[in-house]
């Protein structure tokens, strides 16, 4: 009990660490935005704070695994040929989910486009459309990759010290969940369930790729990079019409039940083709 009680206390500290030492820093921008933990802010407001906090998770894991005795490896941080084929299948797999569940809903006519005075994607040009594109995939590789080199990868390796496997994802994919509240506020608990399953698909995914993170990587950065590329390119929100259960909450991924069912479809794939 007391061992568990120390791991669990470590990781504790190392958020709150964490959190403090990215509030000294980004204060001026807590104080030009007028924003407060635990409300909602723009997309492009949260990017400005999520520049510092993400760029502190490196150095925050490296000052943690010097002082613990650990290595990259440990964590999860493998890097060799597989890690980008694994890599690349993660991120090709969430894509593809992504096009199948949007033909879905789609054919089902559970989205819309996007209401307002002009609902219809600005025009772009070919080339401006590539950068766009690459610039939302550098993006999603540096949050998916952050992310789980945090909450995959540190946490997880923690607790897996002393609790059982399931129990320490359990714990890790709920600490996962909670984070996103900083910035999503009440509103945001709707799509706490759906987190949590989406934390425990990720911490699968490590475990399927013998303890690497890349296979979670690329499955978390193909998300991001789906949703993100969806939202600027076709800016579709669910139906009116239709019941929230199914069609979700506007802005909010993983709060219908289709959203769940992708979740699952992919831990069912991702079990039956690496640990079957």
């Amino acid at each position: 009990m007391l061992a568990k009680a120390k791991v669990l206390l470590t990781v504790l500290s190392f958020l709150v660490v964490w959190g403090a030492v990215w509030a000294a820093i980004a204060f001026p921008i807590f104080k030009k935005f007028n924003w407060r933990p635990f409300t909602i802010l723009s997309p492009e407001k949260k990017l400005a704070l999520l520049f510092p906090l993400y760029l502190l998770a490196p150095l925050m894991v490296w000052g943690a695994n010097a002082f613990l005795g650990q290595s990259w490896s440990t964590i999860g941080l493998i890097l060799t040929v597989k890690t980008v084929r694994s890599l690349v299948y993660g991120w090709g797999i969430a894509i593809v989910g992504l096009l199948l569940l949007l033909l879905l809903k789609t054919t089902l006519r559970l989205v819309t486009a996007k209401a307002g005075d002009d609902p219809t994607p600005p025009e772009r040009t070919p080339p401006q459309s590539l950068l766009t594109l690459l610039g939302l995939l550098v993006l999603a590789l540096w949050i998916g990759g952050i992310e789980e080199l945090v909450f995959r990868g540190w946490i997880q390796t923690q607790l897996e010290i002393t609790f059982i496997p399931w129990i320490a994802a359990t714990i890790s994919s709920t600490l996962f969940a909670m984070a996103h509240l900083i910035w999503d506020g009440r509103p945001g608990l709707w799509q706490q369930p759906g987190l949590w399953i989406l934390g425990w698909v990720l911490v699968i995914a490590r475990w399927a790729d013998g303890g690497s993170l890349a296979l979670a990587w690329g499955l978390h950065a193909g998300w991001v990079w789906g949703l993100a590329c969806m939202g600027e390119f076709l800016q579709l929100q669910p139906a009116d019409q239709k019941p929230t259960w199914l069609v979700g909450l506007p802005d909010q991924p993983l709060t219908s039940v289709l959203d769940l069912a992708l979740m699952g479809a992919t831990a069912g794939l991702i079990w039956w083709s690496w640990l079957a």
